[in-house]
């Protein structure tokens, strides 16, 4: 049994790449260095050359890959995109795919793009999308896609390709950005509903924290529910987005900037809305003393003392400038405080 096992890690490794297991070729990491040298002077023609060379030395497809781009991009500098386009399309090729396979699908989409073959271009952005969804160059070369039917007043084309992509990609990073388009587009169209609907979505299908697009549909919502009258609603909707984000115990999870949006937006709702000044007060509270980090912090204390000078109470909402005043040393926020105090609380 025992010279089975090495018998079988033996093939195993005959059978591996043999480029992951060599190391760097020196030739390979000079000619790389000697272009780094002249791209960063402006020599784009020789960098490009010397980064060919560094292709061409590469014992590594991951070395030969990143010299191929940096080769393309030399050559965009240089002023021959055509050239670039067939270095990136030389990485695009070769299986299986790599680390820099997607970026170079991309790139070669918006060069594709940008010389007016849009044909050749939207063909790139597609394989993109579905070949790798959850990567980064997906969402911007989706972006590219769109854009093409958006400056040409094809909305409705532009909202068929996402109906189409998005049962394909859904389980993928890709999948609330899609449903984000969606909303952005339906809003233009005057399709309130629609863009509802394509929120309300994104919040059920990607919750936090897996979901990148989470809280800004929530706030969004939020106001359109504030819009419609619908103020409770609004803050239920705010304060269940709250609720999610401090019961969650994923490894990793991580308190986003929305969360004290959320808070001020429950705060303005009841001060505004509701007339109910103490919950305001105690939202203004949270915003200040649980987000330490939050840059609306300045703005809370300072609506908070704003707030309570109009209801009458002069020496509680004067505490609360001069606090923000002596706290905070720049911003819209304190010069709003001092001019509040210079008129109503004696300077």
């Amino acid at each position: 049994m025992r010279a089975v096992l090495v018998l079988v890690a033996a093939l195993a490794l005959v059978g591996c790449p043999p480029t992951l297991s060599k190391p760097e070729s020196a030739a390979h990491r000079d000619a790389l260095a000697e272009g780094d040298r002249h791209a960063g002077h402006g020599r784009d023609e020789e960098a490009a050359d010397a980064y060919g060379r560094a292709a061409d030395e590469a014992d590594r497809r991951v070395d030969r890959d990143e010299a191929l781009y940096r080769q393309s991009r030399a050559e965009v500098d240089a002023g021959h995109p055509e050239r670039a386009i067939e270095l990136l399309m030389q990485i695009v090729n070769t299986h299986p795919p790599s680390r820099r396979t997607p970026r170079a699908l991309f790139d070669a989409g918006r060069l594709k793009y940008e010389l007016g073959d849009v044909d050749g271009a939207i063909a790139l952005f597609r394989r993109v999308t579905l070949e790798f969804p959850s990567e980064g160059p997906a969402a911007r070369g989706l972006v590219w896609w769109l854009r093409h039917f958006e400056e040409n007043d094809q909305v409705d084309r532009a909202l068929a390709v996402l109906d189409w992509l998005l049962p394909q990609v859904r389980r993928s990073k890709l999948g609330d950005d899609i449903l984000a388009h969606e909303a952005r587009l339906r809003f233009a169209q005057d399709d309130r509903e629609g863009a509802r609907a394509a929120l309300e979505r994104t919040v059920r299908d990607y919750p936090y924290p897996y979901g990148h697009r989470w809280d800004d549909a929530t706030l969004q919502l939020a106001e359109m529910d504030v819009e419609d009258g619908e103020y409770r609603r609004a803050i239920a909707r705010l304060e269940a987005m709250l609720e999610r984000s401090e019961g969650t115990s994923m490894v990793g999870s991580y308190t986003l900037p929305a969360f004290a949006e959320a808070l001020m937006q429950i705060a303005k709702i009841q001060r505004v809305h509701l007339r109910d000044r103490d919950a305001a007060d105690a939202a203004y509270e949270a915003v200040y003393d649980e987000y330490e980090t939050s840059l609306l912090r300045d703005d809370a204390l300072v609506e908070r003392g704003e707030m309570w000078l109009d209801a009458g109470d002069r020496e509680r909402g004067c505490d609360y400038l001069r606090e923000a005043v002596d706290e905070f040393e720049v911003g819209s926020a304190r010069r709003r405080a001092a001019a509040r105090l210079e008129a109503d609380c004696g300077g």
